[in-house]
C-alpha cells in the first residue's frame, strides 16, 4: 500500500521544485499541528478505504490544494494578508535572455539592459573511440581517482576474460552514473561505429585557480591510455554579461540579480536585452489567471470519471460550488465567468480592460474574500484529504468530551504530510 502511494507521487510530483512557502518557522508549524489536532478532535473513527485509487485520489487532492494555497500566500500581502496583484517580469528579447520576479510586489525597479557575451559552459571529457568488439583490456582489477568538488572518489571494477571494449565502457558509465557526484556518463558512437566515453559535469564556471571542475587519473596507464577517459575536450567557463554598462560574471546561466529577478542567460545577444516589469493591467490579469488556475486544478480533479466513486467526491463538489456561486454576479461582471460545474473561465481581455478603466477596484474586496474563502478550503483538504474517499463511520466522537488524539489523524493521512519542514 505505501510502496503504491509513494511510487504514484514520485511520478506524479516528485519532479517539482520546493517554493519558498515549503520552509516554516516556528509559529507556523505550531499553526499546522494545531489545524490536525482540530480536525482531529472533530473526526470520527472510520474503517479507511486504502485502495489504489483512494491513494491516489488523496493525494491528487492534497498536493493541487498545497498548490492553491501557495499562489493564495503569493498574492496575499505579507503583513495585512489583504490581496496584492503580483508583479510580472517582461523580457525584450525571451529567447537569449529570460527573467522572472521574485522580489517583494511593493517594490518598484527600474529596467535594466543585459548584454551576454559569453555562455557558463560544462566541462566535457571525452575518451578514445575504440571498436566495441575488441578487447584491449587484460582482465584483472582496475582502478581510477575521480577528483570533483575538492573530494576524490575511487572507482574500482573488474574486467572478466569475456568482456570486450563496449562491456567495459557501459561498465565504466555505470559506476559515474550510479555515484550521484555531479556528473553524467554516455557511451558515444562516432561515424565509423567505434564507442567512446563522453563524461560532462551538470556544474558550470570555474571559481578559484583550477581550470577544471573533475579530473581523472589512475595508477594503471594502461586503463587511461587505452579509454583516454582523463583528456578534456571541452573546458568550462564562467558567464560573462554586462547589467546596464558593468560587466559581471557567473559560474551559472541562471542566477539571481538585485533580489529582483531571476535570470536565465539562453544565448549570447549582440544587442543590450531589456529586463522590466509588466504594466500594471497585465500583473493584474497574470495574477487572476494564476489564482483561478489553481482553483480549476481542484475542480478539475472533482470532475474525473475516475473519482466519481468517491462519496465525498460530491461533497467537495458542492463546497467548491457554493464558493463560486456566492461570488458569481460580481465576478461574471468583470471577466470571470462562473462555470455550471463550478469551474471559474477568465476573459483576460476584459480584465486588462477593467484593470485599465479603474473598475476593478471596484471588485477587489470581492477578490480579496473569494481569495481568502479558497484558501481556507485549500488548506482543509490539505490537512486531511482522506476525508473525501469512500470511509464507513464506527464510531462518531462524544461531542461533549471532545479530545486531541495525536496519531489518530496519521492513520489517514500522515503519509501526505511532506514539506512540513
Amino acid at each position: 500500500m505505501i510502496s503504491s502511494a509513494y511510487s504514484y507521487y514520485i511520478s506524479q510530483y516528485g519532479w517539482k521544485s520546493n517554493s519558498k512557502y515549503d520552509t516554516h518557522t516556528k509559529n507556523q508549524l505550531k499553526n499546522s499541528y494545531g489545524r490536525v489536532l482540530k480536525t482531529n478532535s472533530q473526526t470520527p473513527i472510520y474503517k479507511v478505504d486504502f485502495s489504489v485509487a483512494a491513494q491516489k485520489y488523496a493525494i491528487d487532492l492534497k498536493e493541487h490544494a498545497r498548490q492553491l494555497c501557495y499562489i493564495a500566500k503569493d498574492l496575499s500581502d505579507d503583513k495585512s494578508g489583504e490581496m496584492t496583484f503580483k508583479k510580472s517580469a517582461s523580457s525584450s528579447n525571451p529567447e537569449a535572455v529570460s527573467a522572472e520576479f521574485i522580489g517583494d510586489s511593493s517594490s518598484d525597479c527600474e529596467p535594466l539592459e543585459i548584454s551576454v557575451s559569453q555562455l557558463a559552459t560544462h566541462q566535457v571529457n571525452t575518451g578514445n573511440f575504440l571498436q566495441p568488439n575488441q578487447k584491449l583490456l587484460k582482465p584483472g582489477t582496475y582502478s581510477f581517482d575521480l577528483n570533483i568538488n575538492n573530494l576524490t572518489y575511487e572507482f574500482e571494477f573488474n574486467v572478466s576474460e569475456d568482456e570486450n571494449n563496449d562491456d567495459v565502457e557501459n561498465k565504466i558509465a555505470r559506476l559515474i552514473n550510479r555515484s550521484n557526484i555531479g556528473l553524467n556518463c554516455e557511451v558515444k558512437t562516432d561515424s565509423l561505429e567505434n564507442k567512446g566515453l563522453v563524461i560532462t559535469s551538470d556544474a558550470t564556471g570555474i571559481s578559484g585557480i583550477h581550470s577544471t571542475i573533475f579530473s581523472i587519473k589512475s595508477d594503471n596507464s594502461e586503463l587511461i591510455n587505452t579509454l583516454g577517459m582523463d583528456r578534456v575536450s571541452s573546458y568550462p567557463y564562467n558567464a560573462i554579461f554586462s547589467v546596464n554598462g558593468s560587466e559581471q560574471y557567473s559560474l551559472s546561466n541562471e542566477f539571481m540579480l538585485n533580489k529582483t529577478f531571476s535570470v536565465k542567460l539562453k544565448e549570447t545577444t549582440d544587442e543590450p536585452v531589456t529586463l522590466s516589469l509588466n504594466t500594471d493591467d497585465n500583473s493584474i490579469a497574470d495574477s487572476i489567471d494564476e489564482l483561478i488556475s489553481g482553483y480549476n486544478g481542484l475542480v478539475k480533479i472533482t470532475e474525473s470519471d475516475n473519482n466519481k466513486i468517491f462519496e465525498g467526491n460530491d461533497r467537495l463538489k458542492l463546497e467548491f460550488s457554493r464558493i463560486a456561486s456566492k461570488y458569481r454576479t460580481t465576478l461574471n461582471n468583470n471577466g470571470l465567468k462562473v462555470e455550471d460545474d463550478g469551474s471559474v473561465s477568465v476573459d483576460r481581455q476584459t480584465v486588462i480592460e477593467s484593470a485599465h478603466n479603474g473598475t476593478i477596484d471596484n471588485i477587489f474586496n470581492e477578490l480579496n474574500n473569494f481569495k481568502s474563502a479558497l484558501m481556507k478550503k485549500a488548506e482543509d483538504i490539505s490537512t486531511n484529504p482522506m476525508n473525501y474517499v469512500n470511509n464507513k463511520i464506527v464510531a462518531y466522537k462524544n461531542p461533549k468530551y471532545a479530545f486531541n488524539d495525536p496519531y489518530n489523524l496519521s492513520a489517514y493521512s500522515g503519509m501526505m504530510f511532506n514539506d512540513y519542514c
